[in-house]
């Protein structure tokens, strides 16, 4: 088991109990474990939903590892259309869920947004938004946008990520708890905000989500869960390993 701070086991958000399979709940999970092809790498394994590769900048440096990762150049990103909030199945993680990714990062910019999910199809700019996780030299935080633009995010207190390997890191909202919660290889923070619900979005993405965004990565595992996860859940999670 990882470890984790002993206050966090209290810490339940209504995931219920641990999980043995850690599947409770998962509503999309691409480990890109299949490199056969960039689209077998790409299809969701829980509902056969696909990544789609886009182009926002000079560095597109792109390729399917065989450890079973897939590695973005700064200029690169993914999106999966699919999830929505005009799908029944996406919809309720605007009342709350997780996203979980295990990430490596492979270059440390002034300000970059690795993934979460976004009001458009395309990259742009901070507004489009929806809830995302950020990373900084100091570290990773997150932000979120609600309706009549209620916003709510961790600009300071940053947690910080492994610089010799994979960090397993996760966004969870909470409306039932108005909380916005930031999980980083073991460690917990958290965030009331003004909003029980996120926005309208369009997709999930991962990459350069944003102008100023140059991030360089290597993504072994992303996961959606319709609930919002506890850190002591989390910690459970083990990647899926390549066969």
């Amino acid at each position: 088991m990882k470890q984790i701070p002993a206050i966090t086991a209290a810490l339940l958000l209504g995931a219920g109990s641990l999980h043995a399979d850690f599947t409770s709940g998962m509503l999309a999970r691409w480990t890109f474990n299949d490199t056969s092809s960039e689209q077998a790498a790409f299809t969701d394994d829980v509902g056969q939903l696909q990544f789609k590769k886009g182009v926002w900048g000079k560095d597109t440096a792109f390729s399917l590892n065989p450890d079973g990762s897939v590695t973005l150049g700064g200029g690169i990103y993914l999106v999966a259309d699919a999830v929505n909030s005009r799908s029944e199945k996406f919809a309720r993680l605007a009342d709350g869920g997780t996203i979980y990714c295990r990430i490596k990062y492979l270059d440390y910019p002034e300000l970059s947004f690795p993934f979460g999910l976004m009001n458009s199809v395309q990259p742009a700019d901070w507004a489009q938004l929806i809830f995302d996780g950020i990373s900084t030299p100091k570290g990773m935080a997150v932000r979120a946008k609600g309706p009549e633009k209620l916003e709510a995010g961790m600009a300071s207190g940053h947690l910080p990520t492994s610089k010799d390997g994979y960090s397993d890191v996760a966004i969870v909202f909470n409306g039932k708890t108005r909380k916005l919660y930031l999980y980083v290889d073991g460690k917990w923070a958290e965030r009331h905000t003004p909003m029980t619900r996120l926005d309208d979005f369009q997709s999930l993405m991962l990459g350069r989500l944003k102008q100023s965004n140059s991030q360089k990565m290597q993504i072994d595992e992303v996961r959606i869960y319709a609930t919002p996860l506890s850190a002591e859940w989390i910690a459970e999670i083990e990647p899926v390993e390549k066969k």
